[in-house]
C-alpha cells in the first residue's frame, strides 16, 4: 500500500500505536481518579450521616415545646380563674368546673390518642389535636355562661391537647428511644414547667388586653408554633426517615448494645409479653400506675395548680406578684426534669422518693401560710413544688413504658393517663368545692398532702426495677465482673 515510501510508512504507524498507548494510559488514570474521587465522597457521605445528630433528638425538642405551649394554655387558667370569678361572680366549684371539664375530656380521649397516633400517625392525630385547641381558646374570647366554657376550654380544647400533648408524645418517643429513653421523655416534660413560667406573661396580656383577647391570643400562638414543628419535625416511628431506635442498630457496637438491653431485663416471663390494654388489665401493676396518675398528677397536683393564685390572693398578695413567685414553679419544673435523668442511674424508685419528698414538704409550708408577712414561705412553696412535680413526672412516663412494652401499647398508656384526668377533672371542682364548705383551702391541701404520700408508696409497689434495670445499674453489674 506504502509502495516506495515504506520507511515513512513504518514511522507513521509507530506513531501511531504509540498515541493509543498513551490514549489508554490517561483514560486508566481518569478513570481511577474517578473512582477515588467517588470513593472520598461517599467515605464523607458516610463519615457525615455517622456524626449527624439522630434525628429522634428534634422529636424531643419539638415535644418541649408542644409541652411548654400546649400545656401552657390550659394551666394558664389559673391566672384567668380569679378574673373570672371576680366578673361573673360564680362561687368557685363553679368556676373551677370549666377546668375540671377540659380534664374530664381530656381523660375521656386518652384511652383512645394512644391508637390513633399507632394508626393513623402522629402527624394527622396532632394535626387534629391543634385545630381543636385553637378553636376552644379563640372562642373562649366570646364566653358569657358557664356552659360556654364548658363547651369551647373544656370540650374542644380538652380533646385537642390530648391529641397533641404527653399520651401521642410518649408513644412517639417510646417508637424513637430505647437506650436513652429516660433522658428523652426527661428533657420532653422539661417543656411542661415552661407552661407553668407562662403566668406572668398571661397575667400581663389579661391586664394589658382584657382576658377575653389574651384568650384569642393564646390560640393563635397554638396554631403559629405547632403547624410547621407537626408538619416537618413529629415523625411516628424512625423507619418513616430510614433510621432505627437510637442505639440499638449503630456500627460496630450493635452487638454490645443489643446483650446489654437483653441484660436490662429481670423480669423475664413480664418482657417476653406483648402488651395490649386487655392484657395490662389483669395486673396489679396497670392498677397502680393508674393509681399514682389519678392521685398525684391528677387530683394532688391539680387541687394545688388551680387553686394556688387564688389562695395568694386570698392571703394578702397582689395578683401580679403571686403570678411571678408561683412561675418560679415552672422553672423549677424544667430542673426536676433534667434531675430525673439520675434516675438511668440509681432506679426509678429512688429517684422518685427525692421527688415525692420535695412535694410533700411544699405542701406542708402552704398549709403554714396565713398571711402575706412571710413571703419567703410562698417562695418555698413555688421551689420546690415544682422541683419535685418535675423529678417526678417524667418516672411515672419512664415506669409505664418500662413496664408495658409492645407494638400495640398505645392504649394501655391512654388508659393509664385517662386516669390522670379523671383526677385532674375531680380535682379542680373538689378543691372549690371544700372551699365554698370551709371558707378556706386547708382541707383541700391536707388531702392533697395525703394523695402525694399514698402516691409514693405506690410507686415502690409498682416496682419497675424488677421488671428492668435502669441502663446505670447494668453498667455498675459489668464493671464489677471486670473487677472479680
Amino acid at each position: 500500500m506504502c509502495g516506495s515510501t515504506a520507511a515513512p510508512c513504518r514511522l507513521s504507524e509507530d506513531i501511531q500505536l504509540r498515541y493509543h498507548r498513551l490514549l489508554t494510559k490517561l483514560s486508566h488514570t481518569v478513570n481511577v481518579s474517578r473512582m477515588s474521587v467517588i470513593e472520598t465522597t461517599a467515605l464523607k457521605a458516610g463519615e457525615s450521616r455517622t456524626h449527624r445528630i439522630f434525628f429522634g433528638w428534634y422529636i424531643v425538642g419539638a415535644g418541649m415545646l408542644i409541652q411548654a405551649f400546649g400545656y401552657g394554655s390550659r394551666y394558664s387558667f389559673s391566672i384567668f380563674f380569679p378574673t373570672l370569678l371576680d366578673e361573673f361572680g360564680w362561687p368557685r366549684d363553679m368556676g373551677a368546673s370549666i377546668l375540671s371539664t377540659h380534664l374530664l375530656f381530656y381523660g375521656l380521649t386518652a384511652p383512645f390518642a394512644g391508637g390513633v397516633v399507632d394508626r393513623l400517625g402522629s402527624r394527622k392525630t396532632m394535626f387534629s389535636g391543634m385545630v381543636l385547641l385553637t378553636l376552644g381558646l379563640i372562642l373562649s374570647h366570646w364566653g358569657q355562661k358557664p356552659w360556654h366554657f364548658y363547651m369551647t376550654f373544656g370540650v374542644l380544647a380538652g380533646i385537642g391537647l390530648c391529641l397533641l400533648g404527653a399520651v401521642p408524645l410518649t408513644v412517639i418517643v417510646r417508637n424513637w428511644f430505647e437506650r436513652q429513653r429516660g433522658i428523652a421523655l426527661a428533657l420532653v416534660f422539661f417543656g411542661t414547667g415552661a407552661a407553668y413560667a407562662c403566668y406572668p406573661a398571661v397575667a400581663w396580656l389579661i391586664d394589658t388586653l382584657g382576658w377575653r383577647r389574651a384568650y384569642a391570643v393564646e390560640g393563635l400562638i397554638i396554631t403559629a408554633v405547632f403547624a410547621p414543628i407537626i408538619y416537618f419535625v413529629l415523625f411516628n416511628h424512625p423507619r418513616e426517615k430510614g433510621l432505627t431506635r437510637d442505639g440499638l442498630l449503630q456500627g460496630k457496637n450493635r452487638a454490645a448494645i443489643i446483650d446489654r438491653e437483653r441484660r436490662r431485663v429481670v423480669d423475664k416471663s413480664w418482657a417476653a409479653i406483648e402488651w395490649t390494654l386487655p392484657r395490662a388489665f389483669k395486673t396489679y401493676r396497670f392498677w397502680l400506675l393508674c393509681f399514682i396518675t389519678f392521685s398525684l398528677w391528677g387530683v394532688c397536683n391539680h387541687i394545688i395548680v388551680t387553686h394556688q393564685i387564688a389562695f395568694a390572693i386570698d392571703v394578702g398578695f397582689d395578683r401580679f406578684y403571686a403570678s411571678t413567685v408561683l412561675s418560679l414553679g415552672g422553672w423549677m419544673f424544667c430542673i426536676g426534669a433534667l434531675t430525673s435523668m439520675i434516675s438511668d442511674r440509681i432506679g426509678r424508685e429512688q429517684a422518685f422518693t427525692v421527688g415525692i419528698a420535695a412535694v410533700f414538704s411544699s405542701i406542708v409550708f402552704l398549709l403554714m401560710i396565713k398571711d402575706a408577712s412571710r413571703p419567703w414561705m410562698l417562695y418555698y412553696f413555688s421551689v420546690f413544688f415544682g422541683l419535685g412535680s418535675g423529678i417526678c413526672s417524667p418516672l411515672v412516663a419512664s415506669a409505664v413504658t418500662d413496664i408495658f412494652q409492645g407494638p400495640r401499647v398505645g392504649a394501655t398508656v391512654g388508659f393509664i393517663w385517662f386516669c390522670f384526668a379523671m383526677g385532674g377533672a375531680l380535682g379542680p371542682w373538689f378543691g372549690g368545692l371544700l372551699f365554698e364548705l370551709t371558707g378556706n383551702y386547708q382541707a383541700a391541701f391536707i388531702i392533697a398532702g395525703v394523695l402525694c404520700g399514698w402516691a409514693g408508696v405506690a410507686f415502690w409497689l409498682v416496682a419497675p426495677g424488677e421488671v428492668r434495670l435502669v441502663p446505670g445499674k447494668v453498667r455498675l453489674e459489668e464493671e464489677e465482673l471486670k473487677t472479680d
